[in-house]
């Protein structure tokens, strides 16, 4: 069911690629980029104020990823994770409403069929992104139902382990400081 889900998903973001078209399409990537960016500047200062407010749950110990999840930084990954989604979909929103106030740009006379069937491409990654940051914030919650449901879904499992060059990052991201992985302070 859940890998149905997410392929349902995948075709939406591609459908909508190709009703946004390239040029629109591009604007919503940049987006992305760009919230992925603002979000990995800022998510430690507001992962420490989380940890204040939000209490870590528990780790089960029957889920089948309990013993990878026991051998990592996990509570201070949570918080990371949980402070980036709400810093990355905060900034995504702003920016979507400013690239959907573009809509105009993608009605320019170019190459039609290329337009739309380039958008779609883009719209497929900008969802597949998407939802494996939702998917990889989920790995990291220590609620047993949420972990099952990982496991039972060869898609979602797919999609956070074997997610080129992506999901290195975000596993370095989120487990260890963000000056180590971009080094902004140069």
């Amino acid at each position: 069911m859940v890998d149905i889900i997410l392929v349902l998903l995948l075709i939406f973001g591609f459908l909508i690629g190709l009703k946004r078209g390239f040029i629109l399409q591009v604007f919503h990537l940049i987006g992305f980029v760009a919230a992925f960016i603002v979000a990995a500047m800022y998510y430690d200062e507001l992962a420490s104020k989380l940890a204040l407010w939000i209490p870590y749950p528990e780790l089960s110990n029957d889920s089948s990823w309990a013993d990878f999840l026991q051998s990592l930084p996990l509570e201070n990954a949570f918080y990371n994770a949980i402070a980036f989604a709400i810093i990355f979909f905060a900034v995504k929103i702003i920016l979507q409403i400013i690239a959907s106030m573009l809509d105009f740009v993608a009605e320019l006379p170019i190459l039609h069929s290329v337009n739309k069937i380039l958008g779609a491409v883009l719209g497929f990654i900008e969802v597949y992104l998407l939802i494996f940051i939702i998917l990889y914030i989920l790995a990291l919650t220590p609620l047993s139902g949420v972990q099952s449901w990982i496991n039972d879904s060869s898609v979602a499992l797919f999609m956070i382990e074997h997610t080129p060059i992506f999901s290195e990052q975000i596993k370095d991201l989120w487990f260890t400081h963000i000056e180590s992985l971009f080094d902004f302070n140069k």
